[in-house]
């Protein structure tokens, strides 16, 4: 599948609220969005990225797929399930990012020790991101292959690694900042 066949088709979506949705057992790309009036909740604001289709009131922030290899047996719904809105910072770049951006206002605590970003508790970020947040979907046999050319087109703000947003250095120095509290060079 072409990335503007699938840029299309995360643009198509009715954007989803993690509690309420239901992600395809299969691979392909997720993107997520922050609802606009939540985005200056960030200890350092994060840019309004409106992308229509997708309906007013959301702003992009990350995309990202799953698997990210040929030999993974991972999909979209294990990614979001156990990483992504089950998971702690330490297996999800995305919600790693997002924590990085709400310590002060979240009160989020590091925790120290171990060789991953931990937070003392996950609960303020999870509550956070299934309130403020939300997600759409496009079905991808290998998306990997095209991961790149849908990230460098759609600019997510919050997508580091293969993006191209000027904020993302600014999320990059936080989540140093956060690895760093943790004890995590």
């Amino acid at each position: 599948m072409e990335a503007g066949e699938i840029v299309t088709r995360l643009l198509a979506g009715r954007v989803i609220s993690p509690l309420q949705a239901q992600p395809p057992s299969s691979p392909g790309f997720y993107a997520w969005w922050c609802r606009s009036d939540r985005l200056k909740d960030a200890d350092l604001q994060i840019p309004l990225e409106e992308r229509p289709p997708v309906q007013s009131g959301w702003s992009l922030l990350y995309v990202g797929i799953s698997p990210n290899n040929p030999n993974s047996r991972r999909n979209i719904a294990v990614r979001l399930a156990k990483d992504h809105t089950g998971g702690s910072i330490g297996s999800s770049t995305f919600r790693q990012s997002v924590a990085a951006l709400l310590m002060e206002r979240l009160t989020l605590q590091p925790l120290k020790g171990g060789d991953r970003s931990r937070l003392v508790s996950e609960e303020p970020l999870s509550r956070w991101i299934e309130a403020s947040c939300g997600v759409t979907f496009a079905l991808a046999e290998r998306p990997w292959k095209t991961e790149a050319d849908v990230i460098r087109f759609l600019n997510p703000p919050l997508n580091i690694s293969k993006g191209t947003h000027p904020f993302r250095q600014d999320v990059r120095d936080r989540r140093t900042m956060l690895r760093q509290a943790c004890g995590v060079a």
